[in-house]
């Protein structure tokens, strides 16, 4: 299931291309060496950077929003969440236009079981002789936006980065 992008309650045209999302840690981790050469990873915090750029004949038409407020992020691109066991915590927000779904890998093979959701927590059936699940979702954060840069040379190409507030 493909979901759209979405920032500010304005979905971006397929026109606008397709959207190539990453996924990454904006810091609050420091990492330290203690008296004996040991490294330890100290975290204050843990926010997502999200970076989503496209190629297409339309631009994004996200000109009308305010780059100085915050704005709800439906990400396009699902995270997946690999473990043995039937329950999983979520590392973000879930769409609520999209629905939280899994496998498990039984033999060489992946088959989709259904699973319950309240919040982050999602609870997995199980499924006999799965050796492993996997959790998907369609993420959703609240962001700070840098304003969309633009480049017209026959295709618009565009960038956004967004913040987790």
């Amino acid at each position: 299931m493909a979901a759209p992008l979405m920032l500010g309650g304005i979905t971006v045209p397929p026109h606008a291309g397709t959207p190539d999302v990453s996924y990454a840690e904006a810091g609050g981790a420091t990492d330290v060496t203690l008296a004996g050469g040991a490294p330890v990873r100290m975290r204050h915090w843990s926010k997502e950077l999200i970076t989503i750029s496209g190629t297409g004949w339309m631009s994004t038409g996200l000109d009308a929003l305010d780059w100085d407020t915050q704005h709800t992020l439906r990400c396009p691109k699902p995270k997946r969440m690999a473990t043995t066991g039937t329950s999983v915590t979520l590392t973000s927000d879930p769409r609520p236009d999209v629905p939280v779904g899994a496998h498990a890998l039984v033999g060489k093979n992946w088959v989709p079981t259904p699973v319950t959701r309240s919040g982050r927590a999602v609870t997995i059936t199980p499924v006999p002789g799965a050796s492993q699940y996997s959790v998907y979702w369609y993420p959703q954060f609240t962001v700070l936006v840098t304003p969309p840069t633009e480049e017209n040379a026959g295709d618009v190409s565009w960038q956004l980065i967004c913040r987790e507030v």
